[in-house]
């Protein structure tokens, strides 16, 4: 043991996760009870404190490599998270060969992964399959990723285009106008729950006594009450409470005492498992928020929650926030009625979590702050499917923006005309405009019949789009943004003159220009918006349109993200993106 090297990744984003200690795949791990492989958080600490001896020191070449691997890319900036993806998949990849007994080394690394990359395509072409396409393939293409980077393999070669798993295609089916109203009905209804679960789980009623109630407005739920508390009874505790106390043995008084001990007003959570009621709040919260802000749910888990600049617009206020991430800002929408919640939530978290600069920050298993990281909606999804509740998805709630801010009656006899009213605006606005959809609509302009441009006039842009050569900024171009003048993409988007192309080649083109910003964006330390972050969100815009504008446009935009994930970028962008990525 002391004569190997150091396999734990150094950063400090890692330090003191198990996780990231790669001596643990130097050993065939022992099964949980339930099957599986021993967690990292279990094993790690077994092999050092039971001083065990590798059972596949062959692999300890590979492991360096790797190691090295993790650490270019923590340095690069790519995130914990991503990484931790790479662990998983490696896990399942060395549980394979352990489990067919046979050998993995530096040696023989490609050839290993071609054989697992066979394994994964016989399980998703069974019938019926044992793995989903999308699983298979993406083990498949991350493993590609670690493999071309450790065996230093050129741009082009990559081991996942020499296997026969391949990207599926998915299909984007057409919803019809009644199916939309469901969903909007769903919508309404969970939103609904969610806000009054909200309403109703405060710091004073998670310290008080239990059991905790949360009243919950008419017709929700049955008797319009749920009751948390923090474990049931067993059936022989069960029966001791129903008995008189004075007919109880001594050691009997003590298992109740116990039981009405845990459910007594107390000062902190710590030690306790009370932890669960203010996950199930802030995973609450966090789904109205991106519901009301219509922001990517992963972007939302990493935002601060200090710092917060509120700016009137109309009905709503424009929120700056700092990203989690290097470099500026991310800037939200929220109905003025939503910013009282808000402020209820930041006052929430800064008494369970007065550590914590997250805005979602939850409890793990242990009932300590998690770290960065994922927010696990399991609980809220379960609770709501217990008591007959639609379940909507976080990507389906961005895009719904409901205000359901305004459906908090109390009991307000008027609620069920107030709630359909507003269901029919709803209705209204997604239907009936012109645009039918959102700012992304307005700032996608083809040339048309009535254009003032002449189509014999119209010439390739310098982002793959069509322009008459005469640069003119719009209106609402950012003093920040260079102006147009015909050399200089980035101004291209806020030109007069600029026409999209309605065409897989233009969406893979403002794909790829995307995905150079970002890269441009990530290397720029400040805590001020730059440019390049107004050009990816004019950028996303425009993209986002053609996702939502028809099915086959979909099938555009899902097959250049898919391009860029592969490194398989527009010819108008392929070279400088290539060069800064070497």
């Amino acid at each position: 043991m002391e004569d190997l090297p150091d396999l734990r990744v150094q950063h400090k984003k890692t330090k003191n996760q198990h996780q990231f200690d790669l001596r643990r795949f130097l050993y065939v791990p022992p099964r949980a009870r339930n099957g599986k492989t021993l967690s990292a958080v279990w094993f790690v600490p077994k092999i050092y404190q039971e001083g065990l001896r590798p059972d596949k020191l062959e692999r300890l070449s590979l492991l360096i490599k790797i190691k090295e691997f993790f650490e270019e890319n923590l340095e690069g900036g790519f995130s914990v998270n991503s990484q931790k993806t790479y662990l998983s998949i490696l896990q399942y990849f060395f549980n394979f060969f352990d489990q067919n007994e046979r050998s993995v080394t530096l040696g023989n690394i490609e050839n290993s992964y071609y054989e697992y990359c066979e394994h994964l395509f016989q399980l998703c072409n069974r019938n019926p399959p044992d793995l989903k396409k999308m699983t298979a393939y993406h083990y498949g293409f991350n493993l590609s990723k670690i493999i071309s980077n450790i065996t230093d393999l050129p741009k082009g070669m990559e081991p996942i285009k020499r296997t026969r798993l391949i990207h599926p295609k998915t299909m984007t089916t057409s919803v019809s106008r009644e199916a939309d109203k469901q969903n909007l009905e769903d919508t309404q209804m969970m939103g609904s729950f969610l806000v009054d679960l909200v309403s109703g789980i405060t710091v004073k009623k998670v310290l008080g006594e239990l059991p905790l109630r949360v009243t919950l407005r008419e017709g929700l739920v049955d008797n319009n009450e749920i009751i948390f508390n923090v474990g049931e009874p067993g059936p022989s505790t069960k029966a001791l409470l129903s008995k008189p106390f004075d007919s109880l043995a001594e050691s009997e008084k003590k298992i109740v005492r116990q039981f009405y001990y845990r459910l007594r007003p107390i000062d902190s959570i710590k030690g306790t498992a009370r932890w669960r009621f203010v996950n199930l709040r802030v995973v609450a919260e966090y789904l109205i928020f991106i519901a009301q802000t219509g922001i990517n749910p992963g972007q939302a888990k990493s935002l601060k929650r200090k710092g917060f600049k509120y700016l009137s617009s109309g009905d709503s206020w424009q929120v700056r926030a700092y990203k989690h991430r290097r470099g500026g800002e991310v800037v939200f929408d929220i109905y003025k009625s939503y910013k009282p919640y808000l402020k209820e939530h930041l006052i929430f978290i800064n008494h369970f979590f007065p550590e914590s600069d997250l805005l979602f920050p939850t409890f793990n298993a242990q009932g300590r702050p998690s770290p960065p990281g994922p927010v696990f909606h399991t609980p809220i999804r379960t609770l709501l499917e217990e008591n007959g509740l639609p379940w909507v998805s976080p990507r389906t709630l961005r895009k719904s923006r409901v205000n359901w801010m305004q459906r908090r009656s109390g009991g307000d006899t008027e609620l069920t005309a107030e709630m359909h009213q507003h269901f029919q605006e709803t209705l209204r606005d997604k239907y009936e405009l012109p645009s039918q959809q959102r700012t992304a609509a307005e700032i996608t302009h083809f040339w048309s019949i009535h254009d003032p441009i002449n189509s014999d006039n119209l010439k390739p842009s310098i982002i793959s789009g069509q322009c008459s050569g005469d640069p003119a900024p719009t209106d609402d171009k950012p003093s920040s943004v260079v102006a147009p003048n015909c050399s200089n993409p980035a101004g291209c988007l806020w030109c007069k003159h600029m026409r999209d192309i309605d065409s897989f080649d233009y969406v893979w083109s403002l794909t790829s220009f995307r995905h150079l910003k970002t890269i441009e964006a990530a290397g720029v330390i400040t805590q001020e918006l730059v440019p390049a972050d107004i050009v990816i969100e004019r950028l996303t815009q425009k993209i986002t349109w053609f996702r939502e504008a028809s099915d086959k446009r979909a099938e555009w935009v899902e097959e250049a993200e898919v391009r860029m994930t592969e490194g398989h970028y527009h010819p108008h962008w392929a070279g400088i993106l290539e060069f800064l990525e070497e």
